[in-house]
C-alpha cells in the first residue's frame, strides 16, 4: 500500500493507459479522481473495478483543456477526498494532420489538450501539494518528442515537447516545496485505437481497433508495452520508493529509443 492516504486523479482515465493508471493507484491505496471527457460509462466502469476491491474512486467528466471545468473537477475531487497528493496528465490527442493541411484551429486543439491542459491541471494542484509538503506531477509524454513517430505529428511533437519543459520547469520551481514532477515517454503500447479526428469534431470517439502504429521490427524488446507496465511506472514515480527523483524523462518504449 504505498500510496495510502494518498489523493490522485488520473485524466483520460475511462480507458487504456489511464485505466491502468487509475487501478494500479487504488490498489495501492490512493482514492482516485477518474477523469473522462464524454464516455460517462468507460469512467464508471473503472470507478466500478475500484471499488468493487474495496478503493475509493469519484468518477469526473471535464474537457481539462477548459479552466472552468477543470476547477470544478478539482473542487469535487477536494470536496470527495482533500487536495491532490497526485497527478497524472494523460489525456492526449494525435489527429496525424500533415503540417500543410493542418489548421490553426486544429493546432491549438491539439495544443489545449496535450499540453494546455497539463499546465492548469499543475496550477491547480500546486497549491495543496505545497501546503502538505508533498506531491507528484507525471506527465505522458511520447515519442514524436524526440523525432520518433509517424510522418504527420507536427503538432503532437511540439505540444510533447512542451510537456516535458514543463515538467523540469515545475520540478525545478516547487522541488524544496516537496514536489516532484517527471515525464514519462511512451513507445508503441497494446491499447486500443479511437478515432481522434471524431475527438476534434467534438463527436463520440468510435473505437478502430488495436493501435498498431509502427511494427516491431526497431523495437529491441520486440514487442509493445502493456497498460499495466504504464501503470507500475506510474505508480514507482508516485511513491516515496522515488523520492529523489524529479526533473526526468523516463523513457519506456522497449528500447526504441535510448536516450
Amino acid at each position: 500500500m504505498k500510496l495510502e492516504g494518498r489523493v490522485a486523479l488520473v485524466t483520460g482515465s475511462g480507458r487504456n493507459l489511464g485505466r491502468a493508471i487509475a487501478i494500479a493507484f487504488a490498489r495501492e491505496g490512493a482514492s482516485v479522481v477518474v477523469n473522462g471527457l464524454r464516455d460517462q460509462e468507460k469512467v464508471q466502469e473503472v470507478v466500478d473495478v475500484i471499488r468493487s476491491e474495496g478503493g475509493a474512486a469519484l468518477p469526473f467528466l471535464a474537457d481539462v483543456s477548459d479552466p472552468v471545468q477543470v476547477d470544478r473537477m478539482m473542487e469535487a475531487a477536494s470536496n470527495e477526498f482533500g487536495s491532490v497528493d497526485i497527478l497524472v496528465h494523460n489525456a492526449g490527442i494525435r489527429p496525424g494532420e500533415s503540417m500543410l493541411e493542418m489548421t490553426l484551429e486544429d493546432w491549438r486543439k491539439v495544443m489545449a489538450v496535450n499540453l494546455d491542459a497539463a499546465f492548469l491541471l499543475a496550477q491547480r494542484a500546486i497549491p495543496g501539494m505545497i501546503e502538505k509538503g508533498q506531491g507528484s506531477i507525471i506527465a505522458m509524454s511520447g515519442l514524436a518528442a524526440f523525432g520518433v513517430r509517424r510522418r504527420g505529428s507536427v503538432s503532437v511533437a511540439a505540444a510533447k515537447s512542451g510537456l516535458i519543459g514543463l515538467i523540469r520547469a515545475v520540478a525545478r520551481q516547487y522541488g524544496a516545496d516537496g514536489i516532484r514532477a517527471n515525464a514519462i515517454v511512451v513507445g508503441s503500447m497494446a491499447t486500443d485505437r479511437y478515432d481522434q479526428k471524431a475527438y476534434l469534431d467534438g463527436t463520440p470517439a468510435e473505437y478502430i481497433g488495436p493501435s498498431h502504429e509502427e511494427g516491431m521490427d526497431n523495437i529491441p524488446l520486440a514487442r509493445r508495452g502493456t497498460p499495466e507496465e504504464a501503470a507500475a511506472t506510474c505508480v514507482f514515480l508516485a511513491a516515496p520508493d522515488s523520492g529523489y527523483i524529479t526533473g526526468q524523462s523516463i523513457h519506456m518504449s522497449g528500447g526504441l529509443y535510448m536516450a
